[in-house]
């Protein structure tokens, strides 16, 4: 039977921070155009830095209602913590206010002139797709972090099989000449003597099982990248 298909991805929700009705619908038609959802439109630097959290990009006009700008919005939303990609959309000749954007971690910006609706889906397809190598890289990163604590473990099962081993095998030596004069035993002697058997095979098993703890199996999680598949 084959594995079963990865579980598609949920398409990136997008908040659209615009105070101009119209220019607002026409990148909500973009956005839409461009394969994503649109979560929402925001008008003020508040109500964007409100719904960030609840969505992976916001696209934020640098000029909007209210005394506050988008810059504003970026910089809460940074303080805050929040994953969502930023995408500053300026107007033509603010390329300084582009430049402090990406220094306030804006992911990209765009200018809005004559290429705007050519450029949006480009840089939100780049955007998108950073989104995910950085998705891959931490699974990456978590995955390395778990296989080196597994690794660990696996030397200090070794160090503590090879203690163990020396007087488990003195001790089945000692059952076994037992064994070979069990007749002379009374029956609950002997009945003893087969239980200690037994739960020294059940270390020995035991030991065994820990022993193969170093098997592993690689998968390729990021392309060019082997790493440890803990789950097999």
């Amino acid at each position: 039977m084959s594995a079963p298909a990865e579980a598609a991805r949920p398409v990136p929700r997008v908040l659209i921070v615009e105070d101009d009705p119209a220019q607002a619908r026409l990148v909500q038609l973009l956005v839409a155009g461009a394969g994503l959802a649109v979560a929402g439109v925001a008008e003020t630097a508040e109500a964007a830095a409100r719904q960030a959290g609840e969505v992976d990009i916001v696209l934020m006009d640098f000029r909007l209602a209210g005394e506050r700008t988008g810059l504003d919005a970026l910089r809460d939303i940074r303080a805050a913590g929040l994953l969502a990609s930023v995408i500053v959309m300026t107007g033509h000749g603010s390329e300084r206010v582009a430049a402090e954007a990406l220094h306030l971690g804006a992911s990209d910006y765009i200018i809005k002139d004559e290429s705007f609706t050519t450029l949006l889906p480009e840089v939100l397809g780049r955007v998108v797709r950073v989104r995910e190598i950085e998705r891959q890289l931490a699974a990456a990163q978590e995955e390395l972090i778990r296989a080196e604590r597994r690794a660990a473990i696996g030397e200090i099962v070794v160090a503590l099989s090879h203690e163990i081993n020396n007087p488990l095998m003195a001790l089945t030596a000692n059952l076994d000449l037992l064994q070979l004069d069990a007749r002379a035993l009374p029956p609950t002697g002997r009945d003893a003597l087969r239980l200690a058997r037994e739960q020294l095979a059940r270390i020995s098993e035991l030991l065994k099982r820990l022993g193969e703890l170093d098997r592993e199996r690689a998968t390729t999680y990021v392309a060019g990248t082997r790493m440890t598949d803990l789950k097999a």
